[in-house]
């Protein structure tokens, strides 16, 4: 065979030695192949698929093409087969349906070793992704027998929109590569199974094959489960951009033939499958000519099918405009831009470490305009390599780990799940996002709620619908509904929800009444939360006031206050005791700084930034101190500016802290911008630090390790962040501090919690803290903020003797920088105003006061 990838046939009785059985298989490795081949993986040498050798005789079946598909009424299907035969005279073939019965059998008589058959039938089940119905088709000649699995479907594409059977479809999907932990670029059949299950069970219902073809098991799995793939031709040349051009390849006719034959290979091989809905010419290998003679050759084997690429980028040849990593604001140009040919993101939302951001808000912008139909994340699998540190605790590696170079570093753990396929948050945010059910108010006083279906093909019948009304952990009202709701619909239902405290949210699981083959009964689909704006207030009891005293040692001022004791020095608040216990550990102190993520570290490198401005270890001076005892309150006001090493002050803070005879500590935190001069010139901080948003703005404490056990009103159970939380819902949750970690690779910020109420930490004898606040953020960790900005593997996070907390007013937005955008303007923070955080902290004992009795009433005396 000329053809690189092995793709061979011979006459096997010319390689047998004379009296033997034994078979010799010889691999050739093409020179030319090595340049068309820089995908972004580990170069790994040898076999990754299964090698079969077939014998036949010499009357055969020797290729079999069906094309099954839809007549412009949807409804009738069209099958037309071409059998290539060897030395036969005719050929039968049966059809049959799910239920087997025998639905059409026929017989075509064999002309120039061509068997050709046509037929159509009325009111055929229709493949989709949704409703993967497949039909036995048996194709028999002489003693041999061949089956395959047969799904009618028709695509089309609109008026810029992709028709699937007639309705316009968007594509929720991953790229995905063939990668495992310790077995590498091989993929056994299990693997492939557990891959396209996971895709079906995140609510994908798309994915690309980056950037090769598949085993062609996999192709099969996706027939049968149901999976729209994107084939993609085994050609990606970026790397030449060294050397020349990215189009360098593309354009020099001395590889058109290889990109030809692997092209035309792609489509022969896989024509029959009716999960393929579009051709891919390959990935990131510039355009040229190459590409142009490409197409015209794929198109004379399979015009039903439309092709893409992305790099052709005025879609000159490929059927779709197609790009990576585009703005919001630009996809959002895109769907309003009139075009025949319709817009695709074949890679976007890279998930590299802690991200990406703003997913919902480029779903927002895909259900709106009709031109663009949908996307595929970058990636689904981290490349991540088992081994094991020298005290034997097993890590992931990654580029570098093997001492070898080149290497592109962490850049190949870059995705939704792990490599042991546990999703990130990103996958579990993803998933929420591209849900199949979304829902809304349409009466809350009525207990109206409206149902949108975003299916394309099923009705929402399929699902059990169990609703509860909850409120801090408690259940007010819940029921099951059965309800169903046509493809593409709403439908409007009511709740009987009855009285409920104010703050409280409506969450619906969708559940399946049976089993499908990706997932068992009762498998939540999705969920859906509703904020209530309305409901009666909840009483709390009032605390009965204390003795209130202070007292100065030395420089330090101790307040105490029923059982609680607050320890003051002129630098902010040192230490809480209560009953006689030591709380806290280590001063509150200002924060500014987050362990960098991979997008943080990405191409505008805002990291870099924060780190010259040394913003993580930003210095201060106390400018103004002020204590005062009044009639049933003691005050303290600090005032400090704050400033990176060699700069002027950046910003100043102004902490007031007031104890009141409850024995809570109110505490408002405002950050304010400064101005400073230079040559006569008034400078704000925007125009000292350029496009420099801060990664956070709050404060930091740490508490003794046994105070261990987290407790929160706000988003989880899982991290959650200003741009990546939706699918982090409001509730009242409880983990163990050694659970609050989100694992990354390459470690990095991570465990935040959006959209808090409250928070307490305590120990297993119930002594804690609890802090109080509005929408504020939270993250409580083993290891310090210093230790996961250090770390470069997992093995590097050292476990410390303190729980360390960090309170924030404002977390900063993630994005998608290590490979695309940075994060949307309307959720960075910027030191370009005032910022002002209110909490209400509160030690207490479970002894006498619950968690949530003590979260209450602090929030209850939180003063604006």
């Amino acid at each position: 065979s000329k053809c690189p990838h092995l793709t061979a046939e011979f006459n096997i009785s010319e390689f047998l030695q004379d009296g033997t059985n034994t078979l010799d298989v010889f691999v050739f490795q093409w020179s030319d192949g090595t340049y068309l081949e820089d995908q972004d993986k580990w170069r790994m040498s040898g076999l990754f698929r299964d090698v079969s050798l077939l014998s036949f005789s010499e009357k055969r079946i020797e290729n079999i093409t069906v094309s099954a598909s839809l007549l412009e009424d949807y409804s009738t299907g069209t099958l037309d087969i071409n059998v290539k035969t060897k030395a036969l005279d005719k050929v039968n073939f049966k059809l049959f349906d799910e239920q087997g019965d025998c639905i059409f059998n026929d017989t075509a008589e064999v002309y120039d070793d061509i068997a050709h058959i046509s037929t159509q039938f009325e009111n055929v089940f229709k493949w989709t992704a949704e409703t993967p119905y497949l039909y036995t088709l048996l194709v028999s000649a002489d003693d041999q027998v061949q089956a395959l699995k047969v799904g009618f479907r028709r695509i089309d594409i609109s008026d810029g929109k992709l028709l699937i059977n007639g309705v316009a479809v968007k594509l929720k999907g991953l790229n995905r590569h063939d990668t495992h932990y310790s077995l590498g670029a091989y993929s056994p059949v299990e693997l492939m199974e557990k891959d396209v299950k996971l895709l079906k069970r995140f609510n994908m219902n798309t994915v690309r094959l980056s950037h090769y073809p598949a085993d062609p098991k996999f192709y099969e799995l996706c027939d049968f489960y149901g999976l729209y793939v994107i084939d993609e031709a085994d050609i990606e040349t970026h790397g030449v951009e060294f050397i020349d051009d990215r189009d360098l390849i593309a354009r020099d006719v001395r590889f058109q033939k290889q990109m030809i034959d692997r092209g035309v290979r792609m489509v022969k091989r896989n024509f029959n499958h009716p999960s393929i809905i579009f051709w891919s010419l390959g990935n990131e290998s510039g355009y040229g000519i190459n590409h142009v003679k490409m197409a015209e050759a794929m198109r004379l084997i399979d015009s039903s099918r439309p092709i893409h690429y992305e790099q052709d980028t005025n879609a000159e040849t490929a059927d779709m405009y197609s790009n990576m990593y585009p703005t919001v604001e630009y996809v959002t140009k895109q769907g309003k831009t009139k075009n025949p040919k319709p817009y695709f993101m074949c890679e976007y939302i890279h998930a590299m470490g802690q991200g990406p951001g703003n997913i919902e808000d480029y779903w927002q912008a895909i259900y709106k305009y009709d031109r663009l139909i949908g996307a595929c994340g970058w990636e689904m699998v981290d490349h991540g390599i088992l081994r094991q540190a020298q005290d034997g605790t097993p890590y992931y590696a990654y580029g570098g780990d093997f001492n070898e170079y080149p290497h592109d570093g962490n850049f190949c753990v870059d995705a939704f799940f792990s490599p042991e396929r546990t999703p990130h948050s990103a996958m579990i945010e993803y998933a929420h996002v591209v849900r199949p059910v979304r829902a809304k108010f349409v009466d809350e006083e009525k207990g109206k709620i409206q149902l949108h279906n975003l299916y394309n093909f099923t009705d929402l019948n399929i699902f059990n619908v169990f609703w509860s009304l909850e409120n801090t952990g408690k259940i007010y009202a819940s029921g099951t509904l059965n309800t169903s709701c046509a493809a593409g619909k709403k439908r409007t239902l009511t709740l009987p929800l009855g009285t409920y405290p104010k703050g409280s949210v409506i969450k619906l699981e969708f559940r399946l009444k049976k089993a499908t083959s990706w997932a068992e009964q009762n498998f939540i689909v999705c969920s859906e939360q509703l904020e209530s704006s309305r409901g009666f207030e909840i009483a709390v009891p009032s605390e009965p006031a204390r003795k209130l005293t202070l007292t100065k040692e030395e420089q330090l001022y101790k307040i105490s206050v029923g059982e609680n004791e607050y320890i003051f020095s002129k630098n902010g608040l040192e230490k809480i005791y209560h009953l006689g216990l030591e709380l806290t550990k280590s001063p509150f102190q200002i924060n500014m700084f987050r362990a960098t993520t991979d997008n943080d570290r990405g191409f505008a490198n805002i990291a870099k930034t924060w780190e010259n401005y040394d913003l993580v270890r930003l210095q201060q001076r106390v400018t103004a101190f002020d204590i005062k005892q009044l009639e049933n309150k003691i005050s303290i006001i600090i005032e400090s500016v704050h400033a990176p090493k060699v700069y002027p002050p950046i910003v100043k803070s102004i902490q007031e802290f007031t104890v009141l005879e409850t024995g809570e500590l109110l505490y408002n935190l405002n950050f304010v911008p400064l101005k400073w001069n230079e040559g006569g010139i008034n400078l704000t901080p925007n125009d000292m630090f350029r496009n420099m948003y801060v990664p956070r703005l709050g404060f930091r404490f740490s508490m003794p390790k046994e105070y261990s056990r987290v407790a929160w009103h706000g988003r989880g159970p899982h991290e959650s962040y200003p741009d990546k939380k939706t699918a982090a819902l409001i509730g009242y949750y409880q983990k163990e501090v050694l659970d609050m970690h989100e694992e990354y690779i390459y470690p990095q910020e991570n465990g935040s919690h959006e959209d808090t109420k409250f928070v307490s930490v305590q120990s297993k004898s119930g002594l804690g803290l609890v802090i109080a606040g509005e929408n504020f953020a939270f993250t409580c960790h083993d290891y310090s903020q210093e230790n996961l900005h250090e770390a470069k593997h997992t093995y590097d996070l050292t476990r410390s003797q303190d729980t360390h907390i960090y309170i924030d007013g404002l977390m900063g937005p993630l994005g998608s920088n290590s490979c695309g955008p940075e994060p949307l303007e309307k959720d960075r923070i910027y030191l370009n105003k005032n910022f002002r955080f209110s909490f209400t902290l509160k030690p207490y004992s479970t002894q006498n006061l619950s968690t949530k009795q003590a979260a209450n009433i602090a929030a209850k005396r939180m003063e604006p």
